[in-house]
């Protein structure tokens, strides 16, 4: 019985010091609603840098953000981290001053470019996303 006793306890405290499973961008942590109210916002104010079609002729386009070239940098990092790049520096010109809201709603219509899966509820911005793990896709 005590043998019984100090193993059932011994697995339990093992199981509350496993660190948790971080979430990553495979686990629908936007909606679909938030990227394509995004997709307007994405136009008019990173398109005419990011999007190769929309760049001026002459002028270097900004990387990428649909694709492999995208998630190989990213990969690893959190969304967190590209939320704070985008709402900091986006876009470069001044052209538009993006709230940490915008910069949410950003990611997630790059989310949904890049093929991940979308949910119920609309990505954050602020500490509830902060540590979701960028990860490629399913199928990858």
């Amino acid at each position: 019985m005590l043998a019984t006793t100090l193993t059932v306890f011994a697995a339990a405290f093992l199981t509350a010091q496993s660190p948790p499973t971080p979430r990553t961008t495979r686990d629908k942590v936007y909606s679909k609603a938030q990227a394509e109210k995004a997709g307007t916002m994405f136009d008019t104010a990173c398109a005419h840098c990011h999007d190769p079609a929309k760049v001026e002729a002459g002028k270097k386009p900004a990387p990428q953000l649909i694709g492999d070239k995208f998630l190989d940098k990213w990969k690893d990092k959190t969304l967190g981290e590209l939320m704070t790049l985008i709402a900091t520096t986006m876009p470069d010109d001044g052209a538009v001053v993006l709230s940490d809201q915008d910069a949410a709603d950003l990611v997630a219509y790059i989310l949904k470019g890049n093929g991940f899966p979308d949910g119920d509820k609309p990505l954050p911005s602020g500490d509830a996303s902060k540590d979701i793990v960028i990860v490629k896709p399913a199928g990858h």
